[in-house]
């Protein structure tokens, strides 16, 4: 038994400290046998896992629920860093001393003389201030620096990111929108020719285009299909709901009568 004092935090700087000093005693050695056996990959499954059930309690626009995923999150983060000091790789201190520093040093137009009134313009100092730091910045370099472990639906995104910051994209929206209506007709005729190879390649080009579209409009791809699963689980509940209540069956054999009240809950939405 550990014997611990929790007090309630009143500043950010003791809140933060009251989190780390409980996760240390956690992984200590009269702590938890499930919290010392924890690596960093365990727990960043963990911190991917409540990342995504945060984004769900945005969807749903559920502050409470924000706020204690959000707190699984950090808990997470502090954990990997906590097993990180545990292995005296490098400390809590020098991580977040390296990241204020890298803040600093990419915002030239908020800590130094340089100018910014746009997001994009912001941005540009960033990309500037990165490349100043040494690194090989490459097209090259960057597009094999992505993370092989990421999920396609991002990687596709951040592929496309890159690729966009030398040029490599259309000019406007409308030329997305009819290379969506290109690949979707290449995707028709591949179905057409009946081979699954060719149906799979089409409809990974559709993919990459409709990804594309969705980074020209600043939207995260994942994250709108985050949010369009939500809604389509959230609404075949309903429908579930309101065909138990009127005795109807949830089976082919009762579609039409499915359908009816699919368009109901919609209209409800609406």
């Amino acid at each position: 038994m550990i014997e611990y004092q929790f007090k309630e935090a009143e500043d950010t700087t003791s809140a933060f400290h009251n989190l780390y000093e409980i996760i240390s005693l956690l992984r200590s050695e009269n702590g938890c046998p499930y919290d010392r056996a924890q690596t960093e990959k365990s727990s960043l499954g963990n911190l991917i896992d409540e990342a995504y059930e945060y984004l769900e309690a945005l969807n749903k626009e559920d502050t409470d629920l924000c706020k204690e995923e959000l707190g699984d999150v950090l808990l997470n983060v502090f954990s990997i860093l906590q097993i990180h000091e545990d292995k005296n790789d490098f400390t809590s201190v020098d991580v977040l001393n390296d990241v204020c520093r890298k803040l600093i040093r990419r915002h030239p137009h908020v800590f130094s003389t340089d100018k910014a009134n746009t997001a994009e313009e912001g941005l540009d100092l960033w990309n500037k201030a990165k490349e100043k730091e040494g690194r090989d910045n490459s097209i090259k370099a960057v597009l094999e620096h992505i993370p092989s472990a990421m999920p396609p639906l991002e990687k596709s995104y951040e592929i496309q990111k890159k690729l966009g910051k030398i040029g490599f994209e259309w000019t406007n929206v409308d030329d997305v929108i009819d290379k969506v209506y290109e690949e979707l007709d290449e995707v028709k005729e591949a179905i057409h020719e009946d081979n699954s190879d060719h149906i799979e390649d089409e409809l990974g080009d559709l993919f990459l285009t409709i990804v594309n579209l969705a980074r020209y409009v600043k939207v995260r791809p994942d994250q709108a299909l985050e949010r369009a699963n939500y809604k389509i689980t959230s609404r075949f509940v309903k429908l579930y709901n309101l065909a138990s209540e009127r005795n109807i069956p949830v089976d082919k054999e009762h579609l039409d009568e499915l359908d009816k009240l699919w368009d109901e809950v919609k209209k409800t939405e609406n």
